[in-house]
């Protein structure tokens, strides 16, 4: 039995050979060799299913059906089909990627092999706010590439606060320009967009406002990692305002001596400016000054209170 289904099956593949060679014979006598078209990630170098690919005559009329306009299929990531000798075109194309360049080439083997390449997508998303109040700010936005050209450009407002561009990983680096009423315009450039933090508005006319999100070690000095935003918002501020000079004025709530929290906060608003100098804003642009307990902006009369009351705040000069 088991030689008789061996002897099957070498003669099912004598079959399939034949049958193949005489499909060989006919496309050469009928002048339409055979093509395989593969798409692959350039990037990972993986073959891709379920690829687009168009493929049309080179000097076919607008409106002509393509020759092949199909996807590439799951084993293999190819379309085959039997074309006659001549110039071509080709397209891949793939959602989560970037379109493939289009590819011209002569078709007149009896097996031709085309392989097109297409690279992923880097989706960036990303928000507009005020760096002072963290809403929404109508501005317009632009992106650009290392070569100026743009690749986005909007509107964004309290609806769509939400950007979202396509970048390509290939390029070194994009910047993103936006400019809105009553703000300084915003300038920054993207060599790594998981390290973007967004676009922070800085508003013109201001006297003083709260640095939020900075948090001290209990009873200490130090400033905690968690912090490192809050002080990147205050740098980028800094830095956008070349001639501004600023006070920071720290406060503590009434928990311990009048004395102990005049020196808190005094240590306090020396780490933050000294921050600020490590980044490299001149240290003469800034002044300290400690207020301890002494003004209190609710009473300390619960721990949410006592919370409100432990703030940074910066004077504008």
């Amino acid at each position: 039995m088991e030689r008789k289904r061996e002897a099957e099956k070498r003669k099912a593949e004598k079959k399939r050979a034949a049958k193949a060679k005489a499909a060989k014979r006919q496309r050469i006598k009928d002048g339409k060799p055979l093509l395989y078209v593969y798409s692959y990630n350039l990037k990972t170098g993986e073959p891709l299913p379920a690829t687009h690919i168009t493929l049309q005559d080179l000097n076919a009329r607008p409106n002509k059906k393509p020759k092949i306009n199909k996807p590439t299929d799951n084993k293999r990531a190819r379309v085959s089909k039997g074309l006659p000798e001549g110039q071509y075109w080709a397209v891949a194309a793939k959602t989560g990627f970037f379109t493939s360049d289009t590819v011209i080439f002569r078709h007149r083997e009896d097996e031709d092999t085309l392989k097109l390449a297409i690279y992923p997508e880097t989706r960036l998303t990303f928000t507009v706010t005020d760096s002072l109040t963290a809403r929404p700010v109508v501005a317009n936005v632009i992106v650009r590439n290392n070569e100026r050209r743009k690749v986005m450009q909007t509107t964004s407002d309290s609806m769509h606060n939400v950007l979202a561009v396509l970048l390509d990983d290939r390029v070194p680096f994009y910047t993103v320009e936006a400019t809105a009423v009553n703000y300084f315009p915003f300038l920054d450039t993207i060599y790594d967009p998981t390290h973007f933090d967004g676009v922070r508005m800085s508003p013109r006319e201001i006297k003083s406002f709260v640095l939020h999100n900075i948090y001290f070690a209990t009873g200490k000095t130090r400033i905690l990692e968690t912090s490192e935003p809050a002080l990147n918002e205050l740098y980028q501020f800094l830095l956008s305002r070349p001639t501004q000079h600023i006070r920071i004025v720290g406060h503590t709530d009434n928990i311990g001596s009048d004395r102990s929290n005049q020196v808190l906060s005094e240590g306090r608003c020396r780490e933050v400016k000294q921050a600020m100098i490590d980044r490299g804003i001149q240290p003469e642009r800034i002044e300290i000054e400690g207020r301890g307990e002494r003004d209190p902006i609710v009473p300390n009369d619960s721990e949410d209170h006592r919370q409100m009351n432990r703030r940074v705040e910066i004077v504008l000069r």
